[in-house]
Order: structure tokens, then C-alpha cells, then sequence
């Protein structure tokens, strides 16, 4: 008797801990999205009209219009913002998002094991980070890794494949599958890309993004790395990598190849340098300080402060219709959630939003002003 009871308790707890496991690999997958936010002109499946609170199937596509947005949160927690002029799907036990055309920001809590983003035969993997990623119409593809936590890994449609470190993006191109690596600005990316500017609440995981940033502040100030532009990457006019790295900021092709500090690195082991720069190079810089040494001056230093008013994109009024599940909020807002000071590495979570916006705090590893 003892025997059996001994065997029927040994059954019963393998059975609830096989079921324990089950559990466990379910809450790691997708499991189904639901609408955060909508602003203006956001379809799933053949055209339906999306709206907050409503739940998306795996495999059904998503699109967004010009001026439109969408965020998702998915069973697992993690967190999807999706820009303008964006198509995707996802696939929740593969724990896949296939971008077919824009970009899109995510978010994933550690534990949910690994994620990717593919386009195409191109894909950038990762586990338990912040995340974006964009394709052109030409299948040209960016990923970036903007948080310490977990890994990431880059690879082609021809088999050649990078790891990717925190604050690095990797530029792949349609045409021979090659992988370019280069560190990002983040506080550029934070303080300019719609995924992050024309949301009202701050993005799940932005004070770890600002960590980094932060560090990168510092390393400018330090002029232990400088800030470097298009062309002092080795990039050209004509390189395709200018259209996926638009996509990100927000901005268009030509913008980006004017600009003067995407990018950090060091100036005298750059690749390509100042032979790169054409005569109708004309780039701006944030701050009353445009040289290339890193010290950009604080926007809100005296000397700085008309150029940091004329700095911030001007208000979009096609992100005006909003309809989020919290309760609305002015998505139009394109006051930036970078965090930042007039000093070092500034590693504290970004100002809470103010009125429906997200409140701006400049700092000094900050590109695209207006002059």
C-alpha cells in the first residue's frame, strides 16, 4: 500500500511539475498583443481598423499610415512601439516579429528567452533588452541594441553574421549581405526618433537606454570619444545605409547624411574621415559648441539656450488623434524623454512626462539642432 501511495504521489507531482514547465515555456512566448495606443491611421489584417484594447493574432499583419502610431504589450510584458509607414507581423512561440517595411521599438523583459526581428532572410537576435530595428523599401536593414541587459547577434541573408554590444548599431545591406557596426548616439536617438518623442508615457526600459547614454556623455565630455558624423564613419551620399538609418531618427535620407554626430567613435581611427565630406557638406549640431572634439556645450547653458529652443522638431499635428488605452494623452508631443545634465554621465530615469508630453532634458551628446 505504501508502495502504491509512494508511486501515486510521485505521478501526481510529476505531472504538476511537467505542467509547471509548460506554463513556464507559454508565459515566454508572445501569446497575443493588445493596442496600448493608436494615433490616426492604423490597420490590421485586410484593412480592419485598429483601436485600444483590441487584441492581435499572431500572423496578422499591422500597418500604420503616414502620421500614425501604434504600441502593443504582449502576453510575455514585453513591449512593441511601432513609427509611421510601418508593416509587421509576429509569430508567438518563435517569439519572431517579421518587419516587412518602417521601423519599430522593443522592449523585452529578462527571462523570456531569445527574441528576433527578421526581414527577409536578414535578423538581428536578442535576449531580455530594448531593441529597434527598420527596413527600406529596398530590404536594407538596422538593428540597435540600446540596453546593457542580455545579448544580441546580427546576421545576413548570406550567412555572415556580428554580435552587437550595447549602444551599437548594425547596418546590413540588401545588396551583398554586408554587416556595418558603428556605436549610435543614443541620447540622438532618444531625444529624435518618433518611437520615442511622440508617445505620452516613457518607453518600459528607458532609465537602463539613459544608463548608456549617459556613459556615452561622459566619454564625450572626457574626449575619451568624439562625436562623428556620417561621413567620419566612412559612409558615403550614395551608401544605402542612409535610408534604414533614416527610418530610426525619424528623419529623411538627405538629413541624415548632413548630420554631424550620429555617431561616436574615435576621429583619428574612424574609417573613411574628412576625405569623405563632399562640398555641399552642411551639417547641424545641438549646443553653442559645433566642434568635433566631443565638447558639446549643454543646451541649457546661457549660451545655449536660444539654439535648444529652436532645437525641438516642431510639433506634427498629424500625430494629434490619439487614442490610447490609458485614457488619451497628446501624442503630438515632440518633447524628448532623453534624460541627461550639463555635466557627465547622467545614469538617473528620465523626467516623468509632463501634461500628456514627455518631458525634454538635454544632454550633451545631443545632434540635429537647428542653427
Amino acid at each position: 500500500m505504501k508502495n502504491e501511495l509512494r508511486s501515486l504521489f510521485l505521478a501526481v507531482t510529476g505531472l504538476f511539475l511537467i505542467g509547471q514547465a509548460q506554463d513556464a515555456r507559454a508565459e515566454r512566448e508572445f501569446s497575443h498583443g493588445e493596442f496600448l495606443t493608436v494615433v490616426n491611421q492604423v490597420t490590421t489584417g485586410e484593412g480592419t481598423s485598429a483601436k485600444s484594447s483590441d487584441k492581435l493574432a499572431e500572423k496578422t499583419p499591422v500597418a500604420t499610415g503616414a502620421g500614425s502610431l501604434a504600441e502593443l504589450r504582449f502576453g510575455d510584458s514585453s513591449t512593441m512601439r511601432i513609427a509611421p509607414n510601418t508593416k509587421l507581423s509576429f509569430l508567438s512561440k518563435e517569439r519572431a516579429v517579421n518587419l516587412q517595411s518602417g521601423s519599430l521599438l522593443l522592449n523585452i523583459p529578462p527571462g523570456n528567452g531569445a527574441t528576433r526581428v527578421e526581414a527577409d532572410g536578414i535578423s538581428g537576435e536578442v535576449t531580455g533588452t530594448t531593441l529597434m530595428a527598420s527596413r527600406d523599401a529596398e530590404g536594407n536593414f538596422s538593428f540597435v541594441i540600446l540596453e546593457t541587459a542580455g545579448t544580441a547577434k546580427v546576421s545576413s541573408h548570406t550567412g555572415k553574421s556580428s554580435i552587437l554590444l550595447p549602444g551599437q548599431i548594425a547596418l546590413v545591406r540588401r545588396s551583398d549581405g554586408s554587416i556595418r557596426i558603428f556605436e549610435l548616439n543614443l541620447d540622438a536617438v532618444v531625444q529624435y526618433s518618433p518611437l520615442f518623442v511622440s508617445f505620452a508615457s516613457a518607453m518600459p526600459g528607458l532609465e537602463k537606454v539613459m544608463e548608456v547614454a549617459g556613459g556615452q556623455a561622459s566619454d564625450v565630455k572626457s574626449q575619451t570619444k568624439s562625436l562623428l558624423s556620417y561621413f567620419e564613419v566612412g559612409l558615403k551620399a550614395e551608401d544605402p545605409d542612409k535610408e534604414p538609418l533614416a527610418i530610426l531618427f525619424g528623419k529623411s535620407a538627405d538629413e541624415m547624411v548632413v548630420s554631424k554626430n550620429p555617431f561616436l567613435g574615435e576621429l583619428a581611427t574612424a574609417a573613411g574621415g574628412e576625405e569623405n565630406r563632399d562640398g555641399s557638406y552642411a551639417g547641424n549640431v545641438l549646443g553653442a559648441d559645433t566642434s568635433k572634439t566631443g565638447g558639446i556645450t549643454d543646451a541649457r547653458q546661457p549660451e545655449g539656450e536660444a539654439l535648444a529652443a529652436k532645437s525641438n522638431p516642431p510639433t506634427d499635428p498629424g500625430l494629434a488623434g490619439t487614442d490610447t488605452a490609458a485614457g488619451g494623452g497628446d501624442l503630438g508631443s515632440t518633447d524628448t524623454a532623453a534624460g541627461g545634465g550639463g555635466g557627465g554621465a547622467d545614469t538617473q530615469a528620465p523626467t516623468p512626462p509632463v501634461n500628456g508630453g514627455v518631458a525634454s532634458n538635454f544632454s550633451p551628446a545631443t545632434p540635429f539642432g537647428s542653427n
